[in-house]
């Protein structure tokens, strides 16, 4: 099976090297061209993609029958590149190609916006308010509408990813000594970064197509979780300050009962205190 990864980062290193010793040939891009040799150690083949130049895309949709979009925006201004003018790239693409794929679009939680920490699940109103939620939005609708022609999507919403290199403990360090802003009251969800990499896995073998909801099991306020692991490491507790204005999107506790109904099995269901 021939499979492309667009964007190939911090969680797609992960996948193509899953899919790798699966016996899959993986062709792995990057905006980086730093980055090539790393990816060349997990995928048979690596591309740069120097923007969103719709010829680049054009080998990648006609040599391979799987294609996992994980792209990243490096920052706010990048947002509308990276995600809806890939998934226009896509949607005009495979409009003029004819050739259905499968094809994994991995989202965010964040465009269910802010729920007051109910749960939410993957047919929740979206309440995403601001503009680069909002683009999410609208890359999601983009790939999903690829549905009509005869491609298998499966969209993943993911939680906060962490794991290796993105270990909880090293953000609470790195927090000492600063106050974060809000009162930590809100619930938070996250996901392993080898959960994300199985899922995605067991989408490709399942063929699974649709909205799916990526967290685990555990929902503790932020406070909540930042202060077991200083407990654990022996750290002073994170200071919060509630005249300051908080950077997380609103409160909601994420189900994954969907995902679960398909028979796949987290990992790492309860949150790895690391």
């Amino acid at each position: 099976m021939n499979i492309a990864i667009i964007g190939c980062g911090y969680l797609g290193l992960e996948v193509a090297s899953l899919w790798a010793k699966k016996g899959y040939h993986v062709t792995a891009t990057t905006r980086t061209p730093e980055k090539l040799p790393e990816l060349l150690k997990v995928a048979q083949k690596a591309v740069i993609l120097k923007g969103n130049d719709e010829d680049e895309f054009i080998p990648l949709i006609a040599n391979n029958e799987v294609i996992l979009v994980t792209t990243a925006a490096d920052s706010p201004e990048h947002y509308e590149s990276a995600y809806l003018h890939t998934a226009q790239i896509f949607r005009r693409l495979a409009l003029e190609m004819d050739l259905p794929r499968d094809l994994i679009y991995t989202s965010s939680t964040s465009v269910y916006g802010d729920h007051h920490g109910r749960f939410v699940d993957e047919t929740s109103e979206l309440l995403a308010k601001n503009d680069l939620t909002k683009i999410l939005i609208e890359a999601e609708r983009n790939y999903l509408s690829l549905e009509e022609i005869g491609w298998n999507v499966c969209i993943f919403r993911l939680a906060e990813i962490y794991g290796p290199g993105r270990e909880i403990s090293k953000r609470v360090r790195s927090l000492q000594g600063h106050s974060l802003p809000g009162t930590g009251s809100q619930y938070t969800n996250m996901i392993h970064k080898a959960d994300c990499a199985s899922a995605i896995h067991y989408a490709l073998r399942c063929h699974l197509k649709g909205i799916f909801n990526l967290a685990d099991d555990d929902h503790p306020t932020r406070k909540e979780m930042y202060d077991a692991i200083a407990d654990k490491f022996h750290l002073p507790h994170v200071n919060f300050d509630s005249a300051m204005t908080g950077n997380h999107e609103g409160s909601k506790r994420v189900s994954n009962h969907k995902i679960k109904s398909e028979g796949f099995a987290f990992l790492h269901p309860k949150r790895v205190m690391d």
